[in-house]
């Protein structure tokens, strides 16, 4: 086993560390919470970089690169602040990595290119308000043919970055009649600013930069080209977008834990208390030795459920528990790290609180914990507990 990054893996981790630095420093990262201003200005400069173009194929435009080079890329952009992980995960996991899974010849030659020079951005707009995690039961969202087009109508929610996305992708019931739930859906790219799309944004308690919308959706005309895949089988196509989800999101909230252990340990060597610092009583070394084997473990997982994927193997369990375990690896290191920053961790002067704002969401979106845990049970043969 080789645990080592390749020398190209490692000088690109190294390029997206020093693009943080330069352009996501603590104190933009501030601003931008505080003012819950998307950071749209990082988009053109990602792909100026070859970021997103990285893991698409090169006759779109791509640099051929894999799942590895997107989850090193998330990571590291997440560790600066998770708004601008996401506004790279939102296009290529959400966006271009759908359209090339199971996207026509036409739409891939069209768009991936497209995102590649950063002059498209997508959001995915599945969760609906009757549930996110149950979406085979909720979804009531439809698409009627007519006139040679769809005709889109229902709602949407909790759906990020659709403000600032150029398509939705968009997952529809086509056939209500269909004798199982994960029958009769479709997929569409739909033009984010057709008439007849409405959107509320919604106040969040984190990641306050990169806005969640409310999506009403009356007598939307999409094309019908802009069906994305198989009609009415939807559901099938979009478990591979959203099995990449989980791997990249894990990569996030490994970013996230990075983050909230280097800004508890650099606290815990200079903030003095009974004549030198904190860092040397063992209550607070323990506090940080969990966090930094916690965020370690994190890693190995999501790396690993990142090389399955990338040499063509099942890793839907190994997705789902990179997932589990990062997102609850940066929620516990925002938590020991304002243990550790304590009243000034209260305060909004310092990151840990933002952190701990951020990190919280992961717990239970894109797919709670619970329901993770019960994917994993039914991998071990146990039957379905829902």
């Amino acid at each position: 086993m080789d645990f080592d990054l390749t020398i190209e893996q490692q000088m690109l981790k190294d390029a997206v560390r020093t693009f943080v630095n330069k352009e996501c420093p603590k104190e933009y990262a501030t601003e931008i919470d505080e003012k819950e201003e998307f950071p749209i200005h990082l988009f053109p400069k990602m792909a100026d970089l070859g970021m997103l173009a990285l893991p698409f194929p090169e006759k779109y435009g791509g640099l051929g690169g894999n799942v590895i080079d997107e989850v090193i890329i998330i990571e590291e952009l997440s560790r600066g602040v998770a708004a601008a992980g996401l506004t790279y995960f939102l296009s290529v996991c959400f966006g271009g990595k759908s359209i090339e899974y199971f996207g026509s010849e036409e739409q891939k030659t069209k768009f991936l290119p497209k995102l590649c020079k950063g002059e498209v951005m997508f959001s995915l707009a599945l969760t609906e308000p009757e549930g996110g995690t149950d979406i085979l039961g909720s979804l009531r969202t439809t698409a009627d043919s007519k006139d040679g087009v769809y005709l889109i109508n229902g709602q949407k929610t909790f759906i990020t970055g659709a403000h600032v996305a150029d398509f939705l992708v968009t997952i529809v019931r086509t056939n209500e009649n269909a004798p199982r739930k994960a029958e009769g859906l479709s997929v569409f790219l739909v033009d984010a600013k057709s008439p007849g799309i409405e959107m509320n944004r919604l106040k969040k308690l984190g990641i306050r930069a990169m806005g969640s919308n409310e999506i009403f959706f009356s007598d939307v005309k999409v094309p019908v080209e802009n069906l994305l895949g198989e009609l009415n089988k939807g559901w099938y196509q979009i478990v591979s977008t959203l099995n990449n989800e989980r791997v990249a999101l894990a990569g996030l909230c490994v970013g996230l834990a990075q983050a909230a252990f280097e800004e508890a340990l650099q606290y815990a060597k200079k903030r003095e208390a009974f004549g030198k610092p904190i860092g040397q009583f063992q209550a607070i070394q323990h506090y940080l030795a969990e966090m930094v084997t916690s965020i370690e473990t994190s890693r190995l997982l999501t790396y690993k459920a990142a090389w399955l994927q990338s040499v063509g193997r099942d890793n839907a369990v190994e997705s789902a528990m990179a997932k589990l375990v990062a997102s609850e690896s940066a929620f516990d290191a925002a938590t020991k790290g304002m243990r550790i920053f304590a009243g000034y961790g209260y305060t909004m002067d310092y990151p840990i609180q933002r952190l701990l704002r951020d990190s919280v969401l992961f717990l239970f979106a894109p797919i709670t914990n619970e329901m993770i845990k019960n994917f994993i049970g039914e991998s071990l043969r146990l039957g379905k507990s829902y």
